[in-house]
């Protein structure tokens, strides 16, 4: 088996990680002060400079094409919230994705997000309008077409498995309504992709989707119990012609949490549930075959989970999880049973009174398909934010809620 060395995915990913240093260094250099209100003396709007860096590596299986799989991406934003009503959000983002049996890495060097929210009624109603805009990306050959339609259906352990990105535009309206020890929020969204050109001259248009989500949060002293729920509904997928081709299936998720916390410790137990409904096999729709030797057809993956955190605050500028995720992976159509299990820790600082710094690392390892899954992966971010005029007069703490 050939050996695998981080040597060889290095030069892809220079750019972005000296692109993201760059940027983490200018809000540094922002950050002499606890907050730049203090050096101007002047009344301004809360913003959020936010720069982040994640990356992860699948040491097993080994692919069927040289190098294994791997995610990279780097993420700026800067949102600014203003006094009562909206807010705005700018991020940039470069991502670059090997995955499973692709022949070349999948790059998305620059990529553009947008969105901004509406406050329609005070604390009640809101609404918001976001767009995705790919100013840069490359394309995958033919015989890869197969690999696509397999990371897009069936299990992957990398954590995104919708790495491919076309333009969209979507809009959403979500509220809160609160009653004595009961919070009850709702929403709904819409997402319109563009045509999108993954395979040079066999352009296919994703579908349509609507989310409807709830989340009812019931507060009972030091516990919380969290109740979500989430549907995702696909129209029809168009080949290249514009003519219908599939119709993806409907996801539905459910989700129970608990939540306590003591003094400066804080622990979550969950479980919850993601579930395809049948005939839904997701396939990229061309004039052509997809390319692949010794390809079967891909099932959907039905899925059940568990959550265990541990939170721990030693004093208030540091903050340290734990946390354990089993999951169960069930094939209906053939009656295939896997298993996943990822296991995590992370740290958050303050600094500067109210700045942001953030670290995590995660494990997975699971089998499925006859084969055993391990990998790792770790987490980088820091916020600069500037709070304010009436924040401070809030005592500077209300941003975090």
């Amino acid at each position: 088996m050939r050996k695998i060395s981080f040597v060889n995915i290095i030069p892809a990913l220079t750019f972005r990680i000296i692109f993201f240093l760059h940027f983490i260094s200018a809000s540094f250099a922002f950050a002499e002060k606890p907050d730049s209100t203090f050096a101007t003396g002047e009344r301004g709007y809360p913003w959020i400079a936010h720069s982040s860096v994640d990356g992860f590596y699948l040491m097993s299986p080994t692919a069927i094409t040289p190098g294994q799989p791997y995610q990279v991406t780097t993420y700026q934003s800067f949102t600014i919230q203003s006094i009562s009503m909206a807010s705005f959000h700018f991020g940039l983002r470069s991502r670059e994705t090997k995955a499973m049996n692709f022949t070349a890495p999948y790059q998305d060097p620059l990529q553009i997000k947008l969105s901004t929210t509406f406050e329609i009624l005070r604390d009640y109603l809101y609404v918001s309008i976001a767009g995705n805009i790919p100013l840069s990306s490359s394309t995958l050959p033919l015989e890869d077409s197969a690999a696509i339609y397999q990371s897009l259906n069936d299990y992957s352990p990398l954590p995104y498995t919708g790495f491919l990105s076309p333009r969209s535009v979507q809009m959403a309206a979500f509220g809160r309504y609160t009653t004595g020890s009961w919070t009850n929020l709702g929403g709904f969204s819409y997402v319109r992709p563009a045509r999108f050109d993954a395979i040079p001259d066999h352009p296919f248009f994703p579908p349509t989707y609507f989310n409807l989500s709830g989340r009812t949060i019931l507060e009972t002293g030091a516990s919380r119990h969290r109740f979500d729920l989430r549907s995702t509904f696909y129209l029809t997928e168009d080949n290249e012609n514009r003519y219908a081709a599939h119709q993806e299936g409907n996801l539905i998720q459910g989700r129970y949490g608990y939540l306590k916390s003591h003094q400066r410790i804080a622990w979550q137990f969950g479980i919850g549930v993601a579930a395809k409904l049948p005939d839904a096999n997701r396939k990229i729709n061309l004039n052509v075959p997809l390319v692949s030797q010794n390809f079967s057809e891909s099932d959907n993956i039905q899925r059940s989970y568990g959550e265990m955190a541990l939170a721990f605050a030693p004093n208030p500028k540091i903050l340290w999880r734990f946390q354990l995720l089993p999951k169960v992976l069930f094939a209906a159509n053939h009656g295939e049973i896997g298993y996943e299990t990822e296991a995590g820790i992370a740290v958050g600082l303050k600094v500067w009174e109210v700045h942001r710094i953030r670290a995590s690392a995660n494990f997975l390892s699971g089998q499925f398909s006859d084969k055993q899954y391990l990998g790792f992966g770790i987490r980088g971010e820091f916020a600069f934010r500037h709070l304010g005029f009436q924040d401070l007069e809030d005592g500077g703490e209300n941003a975090e809620r």
